[in-house]
Formats: structure tokens, sequence, C-alpha cells
């Protein structure tokens, strides 16, 4: 039984705004716009940015192209949208309180948004912190397969920019903040052994999976292949770290060739979880160099911050924009020259295409496409 990606829509910002009244300052990637009237209480920033994927015109098409048996999944990171209320104690402009309380709920939301998708047969959501939307295709896979559905619809978002994330971030010293980027002279990136870090950002993501018995039905063109998803955790007594040795990563990527029953060899492309951070670099690299190789490997979250939960289909589906025009991308900001973990854009290599993330929580997830349909 094979899934093809059929339709996707991405949402993500590229520039940065410096977020000064904060108990920790930092740059961050947002649309401004979407706290525009958020002191009435009704509106709320994590459905704007969902609006912004969720094309009318392709809800209507969906609906009208019904295949058979259909799912939604809202990969949302999270079991409620964080940023409601003033979370640090102090008036800002992301401080604002929501009239309609269950609708922070994802549950809520999710069968909301389902049927806006056309009747539904299963709906779910999704908290598994920043590997939320990469996970998710794990369980799109199960259920084309093993519960004969036809089609699986993906919504990746999360509520980023808040008060209670920057300030769990700054703490925790994992964001660039002003500080720690004056302090070091540094800018993000990945695998760098100067810049380093991300800022928070934006972003949503809206996928449709289908069967390929339920292509000929819905007439839908196929953009690539999802071979096999697979989560892992590692042994490690820190459930917000990562070890040194990368056995998280491993273990899903080895699951994910093991089901889609591929050879090492076969992958060449590879998005990375890439947050920069001392730690995920040590572990990324580490388990790439040990699983893989002959691979080129890029990142996203320089680009357009870290998008949390919604972070792993979104930049995988960027990644495949960047495809189509027959190039990887480099890592922005790095300060030596990479071959493999890319410093500067190359041609796109043929093979299989590997995307991976992972959340605190002990969660990795890797995916496997092919878009060579």
């Amino acid at each position: 039984m094979r899934i093809f990606l059929t339709e996707s829509r991405t949402c993500s910002q590229t520039e940065t705004d410096l977020f000064e009244d904060h108990t920790y300052p930092q740059r961050i990637h947002w649309f401004k716009e979407t706290y525009a009237r958020v002191k009435s209480g009704l509106f709320y920033p994590p459905h704007m940015i969902a609006e912004r994927v969720l094309d009318p015109k392709l809800l209507a098409h969906l609906k009208t192209t019904q295949p058979g048996k259909t799912a939604f999944i809202l990969a949302s990171g999270s079991s409620n949208f964080a940023g409601e209320g003033n979370k640090i104690g102090r008036e800002n402009s992301l401080s604002f309180n929501y009239k309609f309380l269950p609708l922070t709920l994802t549950n809520v939301y999710a069968g909301r948004v389902a049927s806006q998708c056309g009747e539904m047969d299963y709906v779910a959501t999704d908290a598994t912190a920043c590997t939320s939307s990469l996970k998710v295709l794990m369980d799109v896979q199960t259920l084309i397969k093993f519960y004969g559905f036809d089609r699986v619809i993906v919504l990746a978002v999360e509520d980023q920019v808040n008060n209670m994330t920057l300030q769990f971030f700054g703490e925790a010293k994992a964001t660039l903040t002003e500080d720690m980027a004056e302090a070091h002279q540094v800018v993000p990136s990945a695998f760098d052994s100067k810049n380093f870090g991300f800022y928070i950002g934006q972003g949503a993501a809206f996928a449709v999976f289908e069967s390929e018995e339920a292509l000929k039905r819905s007439g839908l063109a196929p953009k690539a292949e999802l071979l096999s998803a697979y989560t892992a955790a590692e042994v490690a007594k820190n459930a917000i770290g990562q070890r040194e040795d990368g056995q998280g990563f491993c273990r899903a990527i080895e699951g994910a060739m093991k089901f889609a029953q591929i050879c090492p060899e076969q992958i060449k492309i590879v998005k990375t979880h890439g947050t920069g951070t001392r730690s995920n670099n040590d572990a990324e690299k580490a388990a790439l160099e040990r699983c893989l190789s002959g691979f080129v490997a890029t990142s996203y979250k320089q680009r357009i911050g870290h998008t949390m939960g919604a972070s792993g289909l979104l930049e995988t589906l960027l990644l495949f924009n960047d495809l189509e025009k027959g190039t990887v991308p480099g890592i922005l900001n790095r300060t030596e020259e990479d071959h493999v973990f890319l410093s500067e854009a190359v041609e796109a290599p043929k093979g299989m295409v590997l995307s991976l993330s992972a959340g605190m929580g002990n969660v990795f997830s890797a995916a496997l496409f092919n878009m060579r349909i």
C-alpha cells in the first residue's frame, strides 16, 4: 500500500523583529498582524496563523473529492495552545485574555477545522512537543496501511510566539537571546563551530496524504511518496536533553529504514532538526554519521525560526519546494566550508529524502520520502 502527499500549504516568516519588552529580549520570526486585535479577546494568534494555510479553494475541493475513509489530525505540539493570558506578570504587546477558552484546547479546535474538510471518520490531536508534526506521519502510515483509510489530512500549527514560550526558552538558554548573542557575537546557525542557536518563529503547514487507490478517485496529483515514518526514544535520564551519541535519532532513522526496506546508501538528502544548540549539534551529527554515508544535510530553523510543533512537517514541505527547483539550500550563517552539513546550496542529488525532528520528553522522529514518483 503506497502513500502519497497530494496537496500542501505552508506559512512561515523569514524576517525577524527584536522583541525588547520581555524578561528575555530576543528576536522572533512572526506575523505581527496576528496580534493586532488579540486584546479584544475575540482573535487568537494560532487560529489566525492556521487560516493562512487553510486555503478555502482547497478545503472546498477536499469536500467534493472525498475518496473514501478520511481522517484529520491536528499536530499542535501541546494539548492546549500556550499563549492565553498574561503569563509573565507584566503587560506587553503579547498579553491578552481569550474570551472563548474551549477553543484554546487543541482537541476542540481540531474538530472545528476537521468539519471544514468534509465528513470525517476519525479526528485526533497530537501533543508530542516539537516533533509533533513529523511524529503524526507515523499515524498517517498506520491509518492508511493497516486501518483502510483512504485520505489523512494533517494541520500543523502551534502558538509559538507568546510570553510563556519566550520565558521558558529564555530561562533554559535554548533560544538565542540578545544577551547571549551580544556576549558571544553570534547569529543562528547549526553544526557550526562559532554560530549557534535559534529564534522562535510563527508558522503552519497543511498536508493531504492519500493511498494509491484513493488517487484514482480523487483526481489529485502526487507530489511525493511517503515511504515510512518512525518515532523512537533513547535510554536517557534527562527527558529534556539529548545523548551526545545520538541514540534517539539513530533509533528513529533505523526504524524508518527498516519499515521502508531501504538501505542507508539510498538516502541522499537530510532535513535535520537543526536547532543549532550545542546538544542537538552533537547528537544529530553523531547519529547521521553513524547511520548514513554519502548524504547532504540542511536546516531551516535559521531561515524561519523554530516553529515548535509545526516545524517537522513545515520544514519538510519547504525542502520539497526547494527540491522542485533542483537545489538543497545551505545552512545559514555557517562560518566554515562544509560539503555535508551544507554551508552553501548544492544541486539536489538523486535519492531518498530523510526528515528528522526531536522533542522534549525524549521523542525522536524520522520520515522517509521519495520525490521521484
